[in-house]
């Protein structure tokens, strides 16, 4: 039955430029959808906005941590213990309860909604610097010049990493994202995460010796029921908050400002005052979000779901795009509308491993594009959209650059 099904194009840069069309025929005819990877093992991608959350808030039949669905012999021991692996996967983003718990508890202690509410102002003063920047420039590239710097400039200031080693973190965590578009082979790679957890170590001694009013004193030395976090756990969260600190922010601004400029009635909705900010970032996260489909999970035991039987250590994809353009569950599902209420998108997920930057995401996007569109009233793009290049990968959808008119 498999072979008659039709195969989707997943990967192609065509189809990253507009995936919707491809999502609503899955929806509509493969809403669980079975693909075979080149080496013979099964990804399951979940288009429906229903059957993305069921999956999302399903902690018994899927899982995070590969070790709870795969045979112990399928793991090789080395690559388990290296410090590339231990530095990506020792948090609580590849972990389940009871690690997940106490990982969260911890984090959460140190992460607080007074820590994220206290960067406004840090926030708008650096975007008004970048766009100072732009202005004199006269030209913004908005990927490079400002979707970027910003929130890597934010979170860098939150977690305590000084100005002058902004830089070169900052191109350590892209080493971890995305080494491919880097031109980066397995050495240079390695070499660049020894560099960042030396780094880290370091930092980590210092603050136990002089604690500071950051993020790391506070993950340092936070402590439940007993239990800290150890080096390894440290070195993995810090670099987790670095990346997902940044990468939502980036392509939040970036697919945002160029959904409202190809839609500049509701931009000008914003601009008479029609709508408000806040609604707005909520409905570009839903319309095209940062977020492509959930980080992997993985099928814990032999399952049927939703009328398809899945095998133990299959790999399971909830569709994130896909379910946040599900007209099941929003009216005018393709339609961009800045005044949208009751938007309970899925671009921050759900459940246990609901992302604990989304307050942070949201200030910065709140913040940062407004006073962009202040400052440039006449901002347009400086190519078509079809010239626009979207990043390759399976995880976030973004754009490599956008380049504008700024007219400043």
């Amino acid at each position: 039955m498999d072979e008659k099904r039709p195969s989707y194009d997943l990967f192609t840069p065509t189809f990253k430029a507009d995936p919707f069309p491809t999502f609503a025929q899955m929806r509509e005819a493969d809403p669980i959808y079975r693909h075979l990877a080149p080496d013979g093992s099964t990804i399951w991608y979940v288009t429906r906005y229903e059957d993305v959350v069921a999956v999302l808030k399903d902690d018994v039949h899927f899982c995070k941590d590969p070790r709870h669905a795969k045979a112990p012999e399928t793991f090789s021991r080395t690559s388990r213990q290296s410090p590339m692996h231990q530095l990506i996967n020792e948090n609580m983003l590849f972990s389940d309860p009871p690690d997940h718990t106490r990982l969260r508890a911890l984090v959460n202690q140190a992460f607080t909604p007074r820590r994220v509410e206290a960067l406004a102002g840090v926030i708008g003063e650096t975007a008004v610097s970048l766009l100072d920047t732009a202005a004199e420039r006269g030209t913004l590239e908005l990927i490079a010049d400002y979707a970027l710097p910003l929130p890597v400039r934010i979170i860098c200031a939150l977690l305590g990493v000084p100005p002058a080693d902004q830089a070169a973190v900052s191109d350590w965590s892209q080493a971890i994202i995305s080494p491919g578009s880097r031109g980066l082979n397995y050495s240079a790679r390695r070499r660049k995460v020894k560099a960042f957890i030396d780094y880290l170590q370091a930092m980590f001694a210092s603050r136990a010796a002089q604690p500071q009013d950051d993020l790391v004193t506070a993950l340092v030395q936070a402590e439940e029921a007993g239990e800290k976090l150890n080096e390894k756990e440290l070195s993995s969260m810090v670099a987790l908050l670095l990346v997902t600190g940044h990468e939502t922010t980036v392509n939040l601004i970036g697919n945002g400002v160029l959904a409202l400029l190809q839609h500049p009635q509701q931009l000008a909705r914003l601009r008479a005052g029609e709508a408000n900010w806040e609604t707005a970032v909520d409905e570009l996260l839903r319309y095209d979000g940062p977020v492509e489909t959930s980080t992997t999970r993985w099928v814990r035991e032999d399952v049927l779901f939703r009328g398809q039987q899945m095998r133990r250590g299959d790999v399971m994809r909830a569709v994130i795009t896909s379910a946040n353009h599900d007209a099941a569950q929003f009216d005018e599902a393709d339609t961009l509308d800045v005044t949208r209420t009751d938007n309970k998108h899925l671009a921050f997920g759900l459940g246990i491993h609901y992302c604990l930057g989304a307050p942070l995401a949201r200030l910065e996007g709140r913040i940062a594009l407004p006073l962009l569109f202040a400052r440039f009233p006449k901002l347009r793009l400086a190519v078509p959209p079809p010239e626009l290049r979207w990043r390759s990968g399976v995880l976030f959808r973004g754009l490599e650059a956008l380049p504008l008119i700024i007219d400043a």
